[in-house]
């Protein structure tokens, strides 16, 4: 999947899971702060990849990732979200928990969107058993175009859901 419908894809999981499982609500900064992480989880996953949105920016860190792990293999594993899930435990912060969920929650939706593409994710790391769901499309083709439009129609009707229902 292309950068722009993992961000979409961490977005509308986001206000999914603010919806059915975050129960208090949120100020101005904590939602600010929550969604940044969802975002910045959704393309977290891509940073295997040098040119990648991620990787752009993180270019010595990707390649070396890239060089040693390869693409869509430990960055896109259960390893990969407990890794993430020990490193954001580890410290304290103000938000910390908002961001621990945030960044958990991106890349869950990054990996579940991977796994709809022909390549697949290798979810078990370092197993090499490729995962993929049984219908599934190629990266940048109408299909996509037509996953990314589905994910903001359900994001906004989630969002009239909590501010109407």
């Amino acid at each position: 999947m292309e950068g722009k419908t993992h961000a979409i894809g961490g977005i509308c999981l986001g206000i999914a899971t603010q919806s059915y499982y975050i129960t208090q609500s949120m100020d101005a900064p904590e939602t600010i702060v929550y969604y940044g992480a969802c975002l910045l989880g959704s393309l977290l996953p891509d940073i295997c990849h040098p040119g990648s949105w991620t990787g752009r920016r993180a270019r010595v860190l990707s390649k070396g990732i890239s060089r040693f792990f390869g693409h869509r293999t430990i960055t896109h594993s259960i390893l990969f979200i407990l890794l993430i899930y020990w490193l954001t435990s580890t410290f304290s912060f103000q938000y910390d928990e908002l961001v621990q969920t945030g960044l958990l929650v991106g890349i869950v939706s990054h990996l579940l969107l991977d796994a709809m593409t022909v390549r697949g994710i290798q979810l078990f790391y370092p197993i090499t058993i490729r995962v993929r769901f049984p219908m599934y499309m190629k990266t940048a083709s109408k299909a996509e175009g037509i996953v990314s439009s589905i994910l903001v129609v359900s994001a906004l009707f989630l969002i009239y859901k909590q501010l109407f229902a």
